[in-house]
């Protein structure tokens, strides 16, 4: 994982997540909930977040925010979550509560799981049965916030209390918690906690409810990892300043946002003494 920038603009949210729209969205949300109160259940349309997925895949470049592997040949990503819309109702359609996720890292793994090692966020107050008129239009205010008129601190600060196991990438770089661990006999390379309480929970909540030591992604780093350490091998050796020039840039260009496994690579080149991404 690699720390991400969430773009604010107003060209750069979608309409539907911006007023006057974002009333409608709301208004959405309030009639799930007091339907939900009738029959113990809640149903999310999705067509509610889809779009948002092609600005959160631009944030990613292509990539799982999770994992970091591409998603634009084998499969077409998510709108995930971060914090579960079955848990946190209110916050379904809430932008700043997305990122672009692959199938396996959002659907096979973490579905509902979201740990948290501090107090748990509490759901906005309801009144009884659906308002009308003020009573209605000050409870819509309340449930969404326009995420072109907040910033990063803003929103995290919404959130800190619960001091969430997995660290959300845009408000959390998830890079000084990480270290990655060479497994040579077995081509693998293994995502481990860079030590310290924080990385420790961040560490084991990746591995337990992302599944980001599965067997292929450990193996698919490791490809990566070896290319990776020919380039440096390349750079040490006696060779063209003209191909010294390329190399260097080819190393700084693999650990670009839009690289797979941008993380890894960026570990490695901080501990090898390479020169970073662009």
């Amino acid at each position: 994982m690699i720390r991400l920038q969430r773009r604010r603009g107003m060209t750069q949210v979608p309409k539907s997540f911006q007023q006057p729209k974002l009333k409608s969205a709301a208004a959405k949300l309030v009639t799930i909930y007091f339907t939900g109160l009738a029959t113990g259940e809640r149903e999310f349309p999705s067509s509610a977040w889809k779009p948002a997925k092609g600005a959160l895949k631009k944030d990613t470049g292509g990539k799982c925010a999770y994992c970091e592997a591409s998603t634009d040949v084998v499969a077409h990503g998510d709108v995930e979550h971060f914090r579960p819309k079955s848990i946190y109702w209110w916050l379904a359609f809430a932008f700043d509560n997305y990122l672009f996720s692959c199938q396996i890292c959002n659907q096979t793994f973490k579905g509902d799981k979201f740990p948290i090692s501090g107090v748990p966020a509490v759901a906005p107050a309801m009144p009884a049965a659906a308002p009308i008129g003020p009573a209605l239009d000050a409870l819509l205010d309340m449930l969404v916030f326009d995420a072109t008129l907040v910033d990063d601190l803003h929103v995290a600060a919404l959130w800190a209390g619960e001091d969430a196991d997995l660290p959300h990438p845009y408000f959390e770089d998830p890079e000084p918690l990480l270290r990655y661990e060479v497994d040579d006999p077995n081509q693998e390379v293994w995502i481990r906690s860079a030590g310290g309480a924080r990385a420790d929970r961040a560490a084991a909540a990746m591995d337990a409810v992302l599944g980001l030591n599965r067997e292929e992604l450990r193996k698919l780093r490791y490809i990566d990892y070896r290319t990776f350490a020919v380039f440096r091998a390349v750079l040490m050796g006696n060779i063209d300043p003209t191909v010294r020039q390329s190399v260097t840039s080819e190393i700084r260009i693999q650990q670009g946002r839009r690289q797979p496994f941008a993380g890894m690579k960026r570990y490695f080149a901080r501990g090898w003494g390479l020169p970073g991404p662009f």
